[in-house]
């Protein structure tokens, strides 16, 4: 049996692929082909312009524990820090999808510390978060904690936290 040889002799056919790949590249290799530029660099605009920091207060937030007891209730403590006094909204919400009969059910639930004075350190906050239907309510087990600033005045970098969770038996 005759094996198969390319028209260019006994080279494979592959190097002949290759061969005249080059060879185009190798003819436009003196052919600009990018646009003409006509905006400014950006480089250029960036050394001109001043480097200012827009955020003179930074918030940090840290989901620290979410206990359930019968006597008060779901309770979710968050760490809030902040470089300078400060005042917003703090904004906590807690999830958890609860088994029902034979299906699941989200259960939700949210607080506002509306005008929270936030002094500069660490601080921690415990919210009593209640379902927003209460026919169900929070239990045991794993859950997802969202913590916001609103309403925060200019200067303050905008904080928010999303945590999985779990929810630990409280103090009775």
């Amino acid at each position: 049996m005759r094996t198969y040889t390319s028209p260019g002799g006994r080279r494979s056919l592959a190097r002949t692929i290759v061969i005249l790949a080059a060879a185009a590249l190798g003819a436009c290799a003196g052919e600009t082909t990018a646009p003409t530029q006509h905006a400014p660099s950006l480089a250029l605009a960036n050394t001109t312009a001043p480097s200012v920091e827009p955020y003179t207060t930074s918030v940090d937030l840290v989901v620290e524990r979410v206990a359930d007891s019968p006597i008060y209730g779901t309770t979710v403590r968050v760490g809030v820090e902040c470089s300078a006094s400060t005042v917003f909204d703090l904004i906590i919400e807690l999830e958890q999808q609860v088994k029902v009969g034979k299906g699941r059910q989200l259960v939700q639930g949210s607080n506002t510390w509306s005008a929270y004075p936030c002094d500069q350190g660490k601080t921690s906050v415990i919210s009593t978060i209640s379902p927003t239907f209460p026919k169900l309510g929070f239990t045991l087990g794993r859950a997802t904690v969202r913590a916001w600033i609103a309403n925060y005045q200019p200067g303050v970098k905008p904080a928010d936290v999303t945590s999985r969770v779990r929810i630990v038996a409280g103090e009775e």
